[in-house]
């Protein structure tokens, strides 16, 4: 399975209902105007969900959806961080598909007429996931100290506290910390595939990650070798200077 995590982002001053969001930008999925470009072999949503200060409400509209009606999703995390639980649309056993090339914008309803940022992420996937066994998976802790952009992805390696054993490892699981985060993501190195699978972010260690994000609940989120570790880039709503978190991984050979 392959998934991808991408986002829309900007600063909606309005509290009319569907003004839409930009596209953040992505090194991997292609843009057109505002939305994104559907990749073909990725071409299904597997998870949505919204976050803002005053985030009511959100919709993902595209050619294939307007088949039906524009897609009405709620409810929202509404704060200036990942609730906990964190709230989320759950496509990931039965995804939607969409049709290669198609457009897919985002629109949300604020509840004020007070200009905030606002975020919709999108999890792009190859089909149903598929879980794998919790025998063998194994938890390594990282950290590092990069001062990060707000509201754009940044870059960050990795510093893991401990080595661990030559050989190719799949990462199964993940729960990623900073003061303002809202979502991470992994890049692969040295030739992997080029999907960045990711999911939220906590800003306290007793927030609640979603069950299957950990542990192959989502199955194989991609490979690397001991010597090619990926990075993670952070998506955080402040210019935070300290993060780190936990990966969940298995040994594949």
């Amino acid at each position: 399975m392959s998934f991808h995590l991408a986002l829309y982002s900007a600063s909606i001053a309005s509290a009319a209902a569907n003004q839409q969001v930009a596209q953040l930008g992505d090194a991997v999925i292609a843009t057109s105007v505002n939305g994104y470009l559907v990749n073909g072999a990725c071409p299904n949503l597997m998870r949505v969900a919204g976050v803002g200060n005053i985030l009511s409400r959100f919709q993902l509209s595209s050619a294939s959806i307007r088949r039906f009606t524009p897609w009405d999703m709620n409810p929202p995390n509404t704060g200036t961080v990942i609730e906990s639980p964190a709230r989320a649309i759950h496509l990931e056993n039965t995804p939607f598909a969409l049709s290669t090339n198609e457009e897919l914008d985002a629109y949300v309803t604020n509840s004020a007429a007070t200009a905030t940022q606002t975020t919709v992420a999108v999890w792009f996937c190859d089909g149903p996931i598929r879980p794998v066994s919790n025998n063998g998976i194994f938890t390594v802790h990282w950290t590092a100290s990069v001062t990060l952009t707000a509201n754009a992805w940044t870059a960050v390696t990795m510093s893991l506290d401990n080595g661990i054993p030559a050989g190719t490892y799949a990462i199964v699981g993940s729960r990623c910390k900073s003061a303002g985060g809202l979502f991470h993501r992994f890049v692969p190195r040295g030739g992997a595939q080029p999907f960045r699978p990711g999911t939220f972010m906590i800003q306290g260690f007793d927030n609640y990650s979603l069950d299957m994000d950990r542990f192959g609940g989502l199955g194989q989120w991609m490979q690397f070798t001991n010597t090619t570790p990926p990075l993670v880039e952070i998506f955080a709503g402040s210019a935070d200077t300290a993060e780190e978190g936990f990966l969940d991984l298995l040994q594949v050979g």
